[in-house]
């Protein structure tokens, strides 16, 4: 008997398999304990804060209570106005806004998938570009095209030019690309913090792509998703400065063209609460569209009780904040000292959650080998390539049981480069290094 045929765009969906998550099921069958699985998966991949997990969840033990009425009525899907303020507070206290961010300038999303997927269902026809600077966050092409269709377009850039203006250059000829092919582009998707390099774009970057943005009327959306999770403001580095903080922004851009992303997920360590936000002071209309759209992904009337309850206490917000920094720069320093010790490759960072590292070539050899893919001969030449690194990859997951996910997943323009996720648990960071001394 003949079934319908799925839409076009499911069909499209069903060849979608981000290599990003390919490995969690490979550490769901086999994941790290160190009492009932010792030698299990440790996750060295997924990018959430575990150095605060026993304050967060003795914290939320201490709230959470018992069920009220309230949590069992449809609550505002775009946030209810107590848990925006409490949002609001947290940009008024960390982020140095100009003006005071207001509850109206907020959206409360389902985590900031849904706030990415919303933007580019707002800003963009299918088939509109949204041009990111590559190495990028792996799931972006999801976010953006799995629904709305958009088209995200990592700009490959030299390593040595991410956090330089020359790197604008590069996106000029990208924009000139996609005109010749008949193309458009609507967006800019900037990450400072960067996903995965860990660093703040300096300010006159960050200009010089407003600037951009202006000369071919782009939306900018800057995803701040690890603002309160920089370690290291010595002098020598770049700062974070939220753009909220810009006194000069309308120079540069029409701020009604800027929007901002933050959430839970990171700074926070509440990955599984599934709470991201949106926030434009500048642009009530793209507001509007988006509270129409928040009714797609409601989160739990509880959960926005209990988050408000927990953001309402600023003492130990702050404090939590404070510890997880001092956490993140100890397990950086640790990991930093391991990774010179055995020749491998990073990006220096100052924010978030992992490093961006490149394995030597001899663990790429040493891998090869013990599958037999080459020969005792062939070591010395063996160097990384775009064919083998994901067959390595795959033996570090299944073999060394390290799930750290390859520069492939980042559209990584050298192979071998991974992101090493550092905060995690002390004693399992100790583990996974022993284990990666091994790989190399």
């Amino acid at each position: 008997m003949p079934v319908p045929q799925l839409s076009d765009g499911a069909q499209v969906s069903l060849t979608k398999h981000p290599l990003l998550f390919k490995a969690f099921s490979w550490m769901a069958e086999n994941p790290y304990s160190e009492q009932y699985n010792p030698e299990g998966i440790i996750n060295a991949g997924v990018a959430a804060n575990a150095t605060i997990k026993h304050i967060l969840i003795n914290k939320l033990n201490s709230i959470a209570g018992t069920f009220i009425d309230s949590d069992l009525d449809y609550n505002s899907p775009n946030g209810e106005l107590d848990l925006r303020s409490e949002i609001a507070s947290v940009f008024n206290r960390h982020f140095y806004p100009v003006d005071p961010v207001s509850p109206d300038h907020i959206v409360v999303t389902n985590g900031c998938t849904s706030g990415i997927e919303m933007l580019a269902f707002a800003m963009c026809n299918p088939g509109d570009h949204i041009l990111i600077p590559s190495p990028c966050y792996g799931a972006l092409e999801n976010d953006m095209n799995l629904r709305p269709r958009a088209v995200a377009t990592p700009v490959k850039l030299p390593l040595e030019e991410s956090m330089s203006v020359s790197q604008i250059s590069y996106f000029e000829r990208a924009i000139a690309d996609i005109e010749r092919s008949g193309g458009r582009s609507k967006v800019l998707f900037l990450m400072s913090p960067h996903n995965p390099l860990g660093v703040s774009y300096p300010r006159d970057v960050m200009r010089r792509f407003f600037e951009f943005a202006r000369r071919h009327d782009l939306f900018v959306v800057v995803d701040e998703i690890y603002a309160l999770s920089v370690f290291d403001r010595s002098e020598i580095v770049a700062p974070f400065e939220s753009v909220l903080s810009w006194h000069d922004l309308d120079s540069y851009i029409d701020p009604a063209s800027v929007v901002v992303l933050h959430g839970l997920s990171k700074d926070f360590g509440l990955n599984g609460f599934r709470m991201g936000w949106v926030l434009s002071p500048w642009n009530k209309d793209l507001l509007q569209v988006l509270g129409c759209y928040s009714g797609f992904g409601y989160r739990p009337a509880y959960t926005d009780r209990i988050i408000t309850t927990f953001l309402s206490d600023h003492a130990f917000v702050d404090s939590m904040l404070d510890i997880s920094q001092r956490r993140l720069a100890d397990n950086y320093a640790h990991t930093v000292e391991f990774f010179d010790a055995h020749n491998i490759r990073h990006i220096p960072c100052t924010a978030g959650h992992f490093i961006w590292c490149r394995l030597p070539n001899s663990a790429c050899a040493k891998a090869l080998l013990s599958m037999d893919l080459i020969s005792l001969a062939d070591v010395v030449d063996t160097k990384w390539t775009v064919d083998n690194e994901l067959v390595v990859w795959e033996k570090i997951v299944k073999q060394n049981h390290i799930y750290m996910p390859s520069g492939r997943a980042f559209c990584s323009n050298e192979p071998g480069w991974f992101r090493f996720t550092f905060a995690i648990d002390k004693d399992q960071l100790r583990v996974v290094l022993k284990r990666l001394a091994d790989v190399c």
